[in-house]
């Protein structure tokens, strides 16, 4: 039997959460679907259906559905490194019914990489709430004889060079492989796809050498025997996979990670922002939510409007850093 304490504690927890997804309930006047509407709020994925940044913005939309009711919707809007589908938000009305879910490839690497970007986050999109945090893994076909990083280096000497896929041109696992280039010295070629599917779908056709794509795209080919994960590109080890190292401890020097967040047009109702922010930090401590996130990879956490614009600057001369280095641009 619980104490008194335990009791008061666990209702003040659960008043908080409550309260901040009531607080969404207002999130804006052009958005909030009355009785007899058919407007909805649609949150723009920039990447192809399936894989864990899809499945994500598909979990958080149904999530919001349950507490506001069914007006979330997903549109997937991939190509260019997923700039195509952060630019349509960018020229949408600030109304706030066209959202975008920000992932450090699109909002943080793109803007790192590419001089001729047609939006800047920090001044064309309100950050509204990051809410999940993870990496990629760095993987090889089963029929690979590589089972470390620095197996690579004979490998691409013996092919006098090697093929690596990612989920598009300049994005998280664009640069992951280049920093992997520079690191160990050898010849590779960049194979952009649309997605990480179509990457992993390749690899395990033996036509790449190797591919840095999210873990849930991977993990059913792991488990499968159809595929090996070398190391993983992340600050800490992968929830995923946790018995693998990260590139840091694989010895290079890389720690950067990956983050998903939902960002408005710049102009975007900030009273508005906040009470959407709200509901989404109330949906990070909701033991559900956490658990579904877990299973696509990603740890869950919560950076309010301010603090994810600070992580955006941050992070994007943190990428620029890397790309100098690694000697990386992308042109649009």
């Amino acid at each position: 039997m619980k104490n008194g304490n335990d009791l008061f504690a666990g209702r003040r927890t659960w008043c908080r959460q409550v309260s901040a997804l009531a607080a969404a309930a207002a999130f804006m006047p052009g958005a909030r679907a009355q009785p007899g509407s058919q407007k909805v709020v649609k949150i723009v994925v920039p990447t192809a259906p399936g894989g864990s940044v899809d499945s994500s913005a598909r979990l958080l939309a149904d999530a919001l559905n349950k507490v506001q009711g069914e007006r979330f919707i997903v549109e997937n809007r991939a190509g260019a490194g997923g700039a195509i589908g952060v630019q349509s938000v960018v020229k949408s009305p600030p109304d706030g019914q066209t959202l975008v879910l920000g992932i450090s490839a699109t909002i943080s690497v793109q803007p790192a990489v590419n001089p001729n970007l047609s939006y800047n986050p920090l001044k064309d999109l309100a950050p509204i709430a990051v809410f999940a945090q993870g990496g990629l893994v760095v993987a090889v076909a089963a029929s690979s004889p590589c089972r470390t990083l620095k197996d690579l280096v004979p490998l691409a000497k013996e092919k006098q060079g090697l093929t690596f896929g990612t989920g598009g041109q300049g994005t998280f696992g664009h640069l992951t492989g280049e920093v992997l280039r520079a690191d160990l010295g050898v010849p590779m070629r960049h194979i952009p796809y649309r997605g990480s599917a179509p990457a992993v779908t390749d690899l395990i056709g033996g036509q790449l050498d190797f591919c840095v794509v999210d873990a849930f795209s991977m993990a059913p080919h792991v488990q499968a025997g159809r595929a090996r994960v070398l190391a993983t590109a992340a600050p800490v080890r992968h929830p995923t996979f946790p018995q693998v190292p990260t590139l840091s401890e694989s010895g290079v020097p890389f720690q950067q990670g990956t983050w998903l967040g939902l960002f408005a047009p710049a102009d975007t109702n900030p009273e508005g922002v906040k009470g959407l922010s709200k509901a989404i930090e109330g949906l990070a401590a909701s033991a559900d939510f956490r658990k579904h996130l877990n299973a696509l990879g990603f740890i869950p956490m919560y950076l309010g409007p301010q603090d994810t614009q600070k992580l955006v600057s941050s992070d994007i001369e943190a990428w620029k850093r890397i790309a100098k280095a690694s000697n990386v641009k992308v042109d649009s």
